[in-house]
């Protein structure tokens, strides 16, 4: 007998080439018909699900999966563990309804997910095999014993995200019952007559994100959990037919790992920049105008003196140093403060492209009350960097090529060095 559960108008929309499906709605609600002895529909509708790619870079999962991760990156409150299936992996077979087989996906995009519960379980499976005493495990697990004593764990096991990588989330299997009426209790012995029935079924493979949440102050006790997750997964497995190999992880694909590593390194990085911002603005306006021009010129340490780039920047900071100059904002002591910060002899040892912008922009430190002149002074023995290395010989401020760091070898005032940044710029 055929059971039709599909309306005609509706099974165009399922095509065979499917590139980014819903494949729990798929697994729930796209077998066309059902027949009892005949397994092409669902034949044709596993390989579609099997079909399906890895998430994109720019796909909906892969940006909420980036969400996730940055949302996670904190290790002070969250312990994280990537890990990879060694094999297959068989969770939530008995979720798909008509399709007798099925995985569980994350409700909103499709993935594969493995349950908070799940891992939880896995865990606790594994510590009570090692012998932990009650303590430990309601620390971490809580207490949900019949004693009527119901005490929250330190810890919250959340759901295990797929991580989206190059490989497919689902893959084909078969799982062939040789025994079926010996099973069905309607044979005391297996009597090796009766004929094997094949049994498609969908399992997932890949590699999956772990995050344990930790109380204020637990931390330590995340970090343990993780530690017995990862042996728990890679000794006893997760899902449905470990014994006969499947659900056991190793560590993740380094692809995998890059990929988090690569999310959890720019969120450090925007929480680093943000809150440099906010220090930023908390300083008075003199020191705003130091510590960003600081960062600035830091930037460009690799800087060629005679580039565009040198240009665009020495017109950047001449403008900026005639707005502070004519600031009614900032007091002559603020004025004096930001002259002193850029004085040459800090500007050779941090800048390379210092010396020549501290050279062409001497009428607006002379306008911030700083003597460029008296400060601009060499002695024997100071270093000098710039983008190419120079060296200050003799009284009269003659340059050499030298190695990476020169030296002034020879006395010189401040003409010379004035010689030294003239002949830099060219």
């Amino acid at each position: 007998m055929t059971i039709y559960l599909m309306r005609e108008s509706l099974k165009k929309l399922i095509p065979d080439d499917l590139k980014d499906a819903h494949a729990g709605l798929l697994m729930q609600r796209g077998l066309t018909k059902w027949d009892k002895d005949d397994k092409q529909a669902k034949a044709e509708l596993i390989q579609k699900i099997v079909k399906i790619p890895a998430p994109k870079k720019d796909s909906l999962y892969a940006l909420a999966f980036t969400r996730w991760v940055q949302a996670t990156s904190d290790t002070g409150r969250f312990a994280t563990l990537a890990a990879g299936i060694s094999g297959r992996l068989y969770t939530g077979l008995n979720s798909a309804g008509a399709l007798e087989t099925g995985i569980s996906t994350h409700h909103t995009y499709g993935m594969p997910l493995i349950a908070g519960s799940s891992v939880k379980g896995i865990a606790r499976s594994h510590a009570e095999s090692l012998g932990l005493d009650k303590a430990h495990l309601t620390v971490l697990f809580g207490d949900d014993s019949d004693s009527g004593s119901l005490k929250a764990g330190a810890l919250v096991w959340h759901d295990a995200w797929f991580i989206p990588a190059n490989t497919p989330p689902f893959a084909a299997e078969i799982i062939t019952t040789h025994h079926q009426d010996y099973y069905n209790g309607k044979q005391p012995e297996a009597d090796e007559m009766e004929s094997p029935i094949p049994n498609q079924q969908i399992a997932t493979q890949g590699n999956f994100y772990f995050v344990i949440e930790s109380a204020p102050g637990a931390q330590a006790w995340a970090a343990y959990a993780q530690n017995l997750l990862l042996q728990a997964l890679q000794t006893q497995g997760a899902g449905s037919k470990t014994a006969s190999g499947y659900g056991y992880f190793t560590e993740a694909a380094e692809e995998a790992q890059r990929s988090i590593r690569n999310i959890q390194d720019a969120q450090n990085q925007a929480l680093a920049a943000q809150q440099k911002a906010a220090e930023l603005a908390a300083m008075p306006a003199h020191r705003q105008f130091i510590q960003t021009w600081q960062d600035e010129m830091a930037a460009y340490t690799d800087l060629i003196v005679t580039n565009n780039e040198h240009t665009e920047l020495y017109k950047k900071w001449r403008a900026a140093l005639e707005t502070a100059a004519e600031s009614p904002d900032l007091s002559a002591e603020q004025k004096a403060k930001i002259a002193a910060a850029f004085a040459v002899k800090f500007f050779l040892a941090r800048f390379a492209v210092a010396v020549v912008l501290a050279r062409r922009a001497t009428e607006f430190f002379a306008r911030l009350g700083f003597r460029l002149a008296g400060d601009f002074r060499l002695q024997p023995g100071d270093a000098v960097f710039f983008d190419f290395p120079l060296q200050v010989t003799g009284d009269g401020g003659e340059l050499a090529a030298v190695g990476k760091a020169a030296q002034v070898d020879g006395g010189t005032g401040a003409s010379g060095a004035a010689a030294a940044a003239d002949a830099v710029h060219v």
